[in-house]
Parts: C-alpha cells; structure tokens; sequence
C-alpha cells in the first residue's frame, strides 16, 4: 500500500463551526518539518493548555510534539537508508536531549510526552540507550513514555507513520 508524503495527507475536521451547527471545518495544510534525507513531517492538529469542546485544537503553526496539557497528531517518514542521518537538535525546540550528551548519538532525544505512534509502510529500528532495539514495522503499534530514544531506519523503503502524543508534566 502507498501513502502520500507526510504533509500530503487529508485532514477532516468534525466539529462546531462559528454560526454553531455541525460541520466539516476547512482548515489550512499542515505545519512541515523537512530535514532532507533524515526526516518529513507533517503536523496536522495540536492542542495547548488542555482539552475541551471549545479548546480541541487547531493546526499547529510549527511541526512539533505536545506540550504541557497539551496533545499533537502528526504524520512522520524516516527516508530509506537515513539512519545516522538525524541530528535531533535540528528537529525542533521541542526535543531535549536525553542526557546532555546524547549517548554519542546525536539522533538520540526524549520528549515530555507520552507517545502513540502507528507504522503504517516500511520499517524503522527503534533503539533506546545501551543498545537496546526493536524493528517496528506496518502495523506494529508504539506506546513510548518520555523514553530517550532514536529512530533508524537502515532499510531499503521509507517508513510512515502516524505519532500522536500527549504531553505530561514531570
């Protein structure tokens, strides 16, 4: 199965539009984040400052992960063979490193949320400090708690896949 480049997907929003009926909501494209040959994304919803019928979000204005009380859904592809490629500094103000320094590797970071991520095409090697890895690939389903962690991906095709997370207060 093929799947659009991140920032190409279709957003449906369901919801309460400003003369207060029921409808769909046209909406802007997404936030991107494009770092040639390590990472695409496309940031299609976030939340901020908690979750409620009349805050339930709007398309974020950058690429990024939740913050405080917040949520984020976005599409993410880790291009074929671009593990080692990634330095997670250049990914956003919203990674930290996992130990200040990186554990030697520069891919390596953590975030203040608790994620729910999707493989939907490819294959990706989830590793976590001191060498532990696991090969995600589609339909494989990832619940990762503010972990420092690295995505590679020394495969022959890109892997999508959908990540929503949710921020947490430590």
């Amino acid at each position: 199965m093929s799947f659009p480049a991140p920032a190409k997907f279709n957003l449906v929003v369901a919801a309460t539009n400003s003369e207060g009926d029921f409808d769909f909501l046209d909406v802007p494209g997404p936030a991107t984040l494009d770092i040639p040959g390590a990472v695409s994304a496309g940031a299609y919803w976030k939340v901020s400052d908690g979750h409620s019928l009349s805050n339930f979000g709007e398309v974020p204005s950058n690429a990024g992960v939740a913050g405080f009380n917040g949520s984020a859904l976005s599409v993410v592809c880790f291009p074929a063979r671009s593990a080692g490629k990634l330095n997670a500094d250049d990914a956003g103000a919203d990674f930290r490193d996992s130990d200040g320094d990186h554990n030697d590797d520069p891919s390596m970071h953590a975030t203040d949320t608790i994620d729910y991520e999707i493989i939907l095409s490819g294959k990706v090697d989830m590793e976590l400090p001191g060498g532990k890895v696991r090969t995600l690939q589609p339909g494989d389903l990832l619940v990762m708690g503010g972990v420092p962690h690295a995505w590679k991906n020394h495969y022959d095709e890109d892997c999508v896949y959908v990540a929503v997370t949710i921020g947490f207060n430590k």
